[in-house]
């Protein structure tokens, strides 16, 4: 029989990409338009040092497995080569109709981004408790509605698609990192665990 792992032992972790200078401030920009539109308290922005995109959540792991799991992402990082990524348009989960997440997607360099995103996707196996069930969906997370009211989730949707687009602000991906996730009362808090060089390219 499996023993459990104390709480105090385990980490919420997630293996995730950081966006430019200049896509950050795109982001922030947007979402300061959107906010203006937004009834107080209809949704919870992302914090600028929160933005990121999500390769592969894994929910809990022993403190014992992290260096593993380093040593596997690792591993997938001399694999992979550096990519271009950009900013894309907007759009919501599941969908405009009943938004409960609003987002902006990427463009670039994707099917390297999706060679890597598999890459990770094996090197994590096995390690955290969290299985995912959902496709892989590039993105940065704008924020999170936080109302049930669907006429007002639809007027955020259509605040969102009339929003100008912003800018491409393409990036050098040069880099992934292994993340800790700390939920707190005021929200979750990120700290890096470990970051991993892509190849540079010849």
């Amino acid at each position: 029989m499996k023993t459990a792992v104390p709480a105090t032992e385990l980490v919420r972790a997630f293996v995730a990409l950081e966006p430019g200078d200049a896509a950050r401030a795109a982001v922030e920009r947007l979402q300061a338009h959107l906010a203006t539109a937004a009834p107080p308290g209809t949704v919870r922005w992302t914090r600028s040092e929160q933005c990121h995109l999500t390769l592969r959540f894994l929910g809990q792991v022993p403190r014992a497995h992290l260096t593993a799991l380093e040593q596997h992402l690792a591993d997938a990082a001399t694999a992979c080569d550096g990519f271009a990524l950009e900013l894309g348009a907007p759009g919501a989960f599941p969908d405009l109709e009943a938004p409960r997440v609003l987002w902006v997607g990427l463009g670039g360099e994707l099917e390297t981004l999706a060679r890597l995103v598999q890459r990770v996707e094996a090197a994590v196996t096995g390690f955290g408790d969290h299985q995912e069930e959902r496709p892989f969906h590039p993105h940065l997370t704008l924020g999170r509605v936080a109302v049930r009211d669907r006429r007002v989730a639809r007027g955020l949707a259509e605040q969102l698609v009339r929003a100008p687009r912003p800018p491409a602000c393409a990036w050098s991906v040069r880099e992934f990192r292994l993340y800790r996730s700390e939920l707190r009362p005021e929200g979750a808090v990120y700290s890096v665990l470990a970051s991993f060089p892509l190849k540079a390219p010849a």
